[in-house]
């Protein structure tokens, strides 16, 4: 059986542990509501929400015991067959270190997790156990107990439990070409890094300098999402591009220049990012990078973070030089995901700019004449120093959510003015009721139950 992780955002597994660990030291239930993310790799129980077991329908509630009357559980299938979730079902063990299933639990979870999966066709209903310090998992199938392969908690920073045997496979040491990075943040740190699984959609200007940062970190998986070949122009920008290369495929060209530095294994893929196809391949990531030039790409990159609880980092740079000179030079970085402020929200993309991608290049030029949108289809100004800094902040940002590069939580939205030379964070307001990004009725955690995008 492939592996299956639950992904669960830290403000969620916050409030799950508040519900589960209560000062009376008697042991609690609760149940996740997860969509899903199917793979050939891998499975992902993404939590959308939380259902405590009310006060008033637990038979019996001891340090050592619970048991929970059946119409809990009622309810947990109504709601999960309404909206098409699959159910975790969560109890604590309040006065134990390390997490694991006692008789008691192996005798009532064979008989409730065959019920749930019965009564809810095609999903496979999982169980956890948590402790103040520890968690394991299981699932039930064919009459036998499988673990969970482990648990992501998605915040800043990104914290990952592994159930299994997997995190004991790698116990090799690291390079001693990691050595002052070790130094940094440890070998375990380097392990982090190592594990990961990459995708950074966009290899041009800011995308070929994130991905060779991350190879040269000790990164050993990405994925290189761009359609566009190597131009002329791009040679000023793009790492590992030469002469030779103009006209081949910007992916091929930076992956063959990452196999000089690296033994990564680096997937490619010539299709544009906007096709639902390709944002299925992005699902196995533990992070992704979104280094696009243009506002459709980007916002759909946004709804995918929070979709499937994947944190995506977006990158932009500008340069404003209409007037024959440069009045603004300046770059961004954004976090997205999880509990985050979507890029529409924080004001980072322009409907009316996204409207006019979709169109044809025809009705683009008629918008432009009209004055609604400007520049959709000249290419923008760009200088590989205003690149570097970018792309050098957004992979310390990605860095800092799994290793702790910089001691602390970054701020979540950076802006870089080149003018001043300064990097000042932005607190973007999140609008109550986004179909994206709130908690309610936004994409949270619904996984593949909804498409991200409708082109293919």
């Amino acid at each position: 059986m492939k592996p299956i992780f639950v992904t669960i955002g830290s403000s969620d597994w916050d409030l799950l542990k508040e519900l589960l660990f209560t000062p009376d030291g008697n042991e609690n239930a609760a149940a996740l509501l997860c969509g899903t993310s199917d793979t050939d790799a891998q499975r992902r129980l993404l939590v959308r929400r939380i259902r405590p077991v009310p006060p008033d329908l637990y038979i019996e509630r001891l340090p050592y015991h619970l048991e929970i009357a059946p119409s809990f559980y009622n309810q947990i299938v109504s709601e999960c067959l309404g909206e098409r979730l699959t159910p975790v079902i969560v109890h604590s063990h309040p006065g134990h270190r390390d997490a694991w299933y006692s008789g008691s639990d192996d005798h009532g979870e064979k008989r409730l997790l065959s019920t749930l999966a019965s009564l809810l066709p095609d999903t496979l209903p999982a169980s956890l156990v948590v402790t103040p310090s520890a968690a394991t998992g299981r699932v039930f199938v064919k009459g036998l107990f499988s673990p969970l392969a482990g648990i992501t908690i998605v915040g800043t920073p990104i914290i990952r439990y592994r159930f299994d045997n997997e995190s004991r496979k790698r116990e090799e040491e690291p390079s001693e070409r990691f050595d002052r990075q070790i130094r940094a943040f440890g070998k375990d740190g380097q392990q982090t890094l190592e594990s990961l699984k990459v995708g950074i959609v966009g290899v041009g200007g800011t995308g070929s300098l994130v991905a060779e940062q991350l190879v040269r970190a000790g990164v050993r998986d990405l994925r290189l999402v761009d359609p566009d070949d190597i131009e002329e122009s791009n040679l000023s920008r793009i790492f590992g591009a030469t002469k030779r290369d103009v006209s081949r495929h910007k992916v091929d060209v930076l992956a063959k220049h990452l196999s000089k530095i690296s033994t990564a294994t680096i997937a490619t893929d010539l299709r544009s990012a906007i096709k639902q196809s390709v944002l299925m391949t992005l699902r196995d990531c533990d992070i992704v990078f979104s280094c696009v030039d243009n506002d459709r790409t980007r916002a759909l990159l946004s709804r995918f973070a929070h979709q499937y609880l994947i944190p995506v980092i977006d990158l932009g740079t500008r340069l404003d030089a209409r007037q024959g000179r440069i009045t603004a030079a300046a770059g961004r970085v954004s976090i997205l995901g999880n509990s985050l402020t979507c890029l529409r929200c924080s004001n980072h993309v322009n409907p009316e700019r996204i409207r006019a991608e979709s169109m044809s290049r025809e009705e683009r030029i008629v918008l432009q004449q009209e004055g609604y949108v400007m520049g959709i289809d000249d290419p923008a100004p760009a200088v590989v120093s205003l690149n570097t800094v970018i792309a050098g902040l957004g992979a310390t940002a990605a860095l800092n959510l799994f290793v702790a590069l910089t001691g602390a939580a970054q701020p979540v939205d950076q802006i870089y003015d080149a003018r001043s030379g300064s990097v000042f964070p932005v607190s973007a307001k999140h609008e109550r009721g986004c179909d994206v990004c709130d908690d309610v009725n936004g994409v949270k955690a619904l996984g593949d139950i909804q498409i991200v995008s409708a082109y293919d």
